[in-house]
């Protein structure tokens, strides 16, 4: 039988050579990036005063005006730019309606230009690109590698992204395709359930559970307090929008760095106990919260469990992993073994116990086990509920 595949994205960012490349390539490539922001300014600003949101309707109405009005720059670049101001203004809306922008419109202003396919030509066994500029020019770079580059070879070629950051380093990241065999999903296939909290990721199944503390919750409240910190104290406006933005990033890296070690930590065992599938909670209706409880509200908007979701997701299909999400409803007040309601027990704070059979349990490891137990009678179609994710007792 014919295993499935699946398509998985990856990306790479390549410095450009500067010192050995020509003064002459350097100022083509930073003249096509004036132009191309150039271009996006004019229909981010045509978009904004038609309302467009649609690509289509952008490019079927500019395309051939900025055709001729920029007759240097090849036409993929317009097509790009449509999708690129499209983009940036349909952002642009949507902090408008969260409150979060002040601005009219959107400006853009970084020194970024999209590249699709035919616009650049990449050749990893020399490290080199070509790349299309103004005047009907190609130009061909040298792009610096490592050992984490060298594991694209033999990838499809996407789009890249060609940039130019404030200290003048010029960088080309570029989008791979790997195409991965998944293994067939099969009622004896062994299945890690993962149940992801704010400050604890625990995961495993009937023959074992292990904790990776995250402490994801009291990051988050001692940025937020620093970041409040900062608001309140700092008077110079860009002073403090430089401050904010320095600390936000920082966060992120910290939380993002805790995210591939716990996905690493579960894909490893996984690999290591031979299992074939992951199963998580599908929280995507947990961000309503509770309207009564602002405290609450910031906690869940702070938590950034559907990140976690997607790094776990993309580093298990990478490595031939299936992933599957299940209803999350009652996986830590349901009892794994009868069915029955579970109430908090006297013998501990994290203790849950069940009315009918007397099961006490971790909470955790409750929805460990529940998690388990509902892929298979999601998926599977098995409603054997005393075999299926029923737990050992000692």
């Amino acid at each position: 039988m014919r295993m499935p595949v699946e398509k998985i994205k990856l990306a790479a960012k390549f410095k450009i050579d500067i010192t050995d490349t020509d003064e002459s390539i350097i100022s083509e490539i930073r003249r096509l990036l004036t132009v191309y922001r150039e271009v996006v300014n004019h229909l981010i600003d045509y978009a904004h005063t038609h309302q467009i949101v649609n690509y289509i309707q952008l490019r079927s109405t500019k395309y051939h005006e900025l055709r001729e009005k920029y007759p240097t720059l090849p036409a993929k670049y317009i097509v790009c730019a449509c999708r690129h101001a499209i983009a940036i203004y349909k952002s642009f809306i949507r902090h408008k309606r969260m409150r979060l922008c002040k601005k009219e419109k959107p400006i853009f202003k970084k020194r970024v230009a999209w590249l699709q396919k035919k616009l650049f030509k990449l050749n990893i066994k020399d490290w080199k690109a070509s790349i299309a500029v103004c005047d009907k020019k190609w130009i061909t770079v040298n792009l610096h590698h490592g050992k984490y580059h060298e594991k694209f070879r033999g990838m499809e070629v996407g789009e890249a992204v060609l940039k130019e950051e404030e200290n003048g380093n010029l960088y080309l990241c570029v989008t791979f395709r790997k195409t991965v065999a998944l293994p067939e999903i099969s009622a004896n296939a062994k299945v890690i359930a993962v149940d992801v909290n704010e400050n604890v990721i625990v995961y495993g199944n009937d023959d074992f559970v292990e904790r990776f503390e995250t402490n994801e919750g009291i990051i988050r409240t001692r940025y937020f307090l620093k970041r409040r910190k900062i608001q309140s104290k700092v008077r110079g406006m860009e002073l403090r929008r430089k401050l904010l933005e320095k600390y936000r990033g920082r966060e992120w890296q910290r939380v993002r760095e805790i995210y591939y070690k716990a996905a690493k930590k579960i894909i490893d065992k996984a690999i290591e106990v031979g299992a074939t599938v992951i199963v998580m909670e599908d929280l995507r209706c947990l961000n309503e919260g509770d309207k009564d409880s602002k405290e609450l509200n910031r906690r869940l908007h702070r938590w950034s469990y559907r990140r976690f979701h997607q790094i776990l997701e993309y580093q298990a299909k990478l490595h031939g992993l299936n992933v599957k999400y299940v209803d999350p409803a009652y996986t830590s007040k349901t009892c794994p073994v009868c069915g029955g309601e579970l109430d908090l027990s006297p013998n501990g704070r994290r203790l849950m116990r069940c009315q009918k059979c007397g099961l006490e349990e971790d909470r955790d490891v409750i929805a460990v086990r529940n998690i388990t137990r509902r892929y298979y009678q999601e998926f599977m179609n098995l409603e054997d509920k005393e075999n299926v994710g029923s737990p050992r007792f000692p």
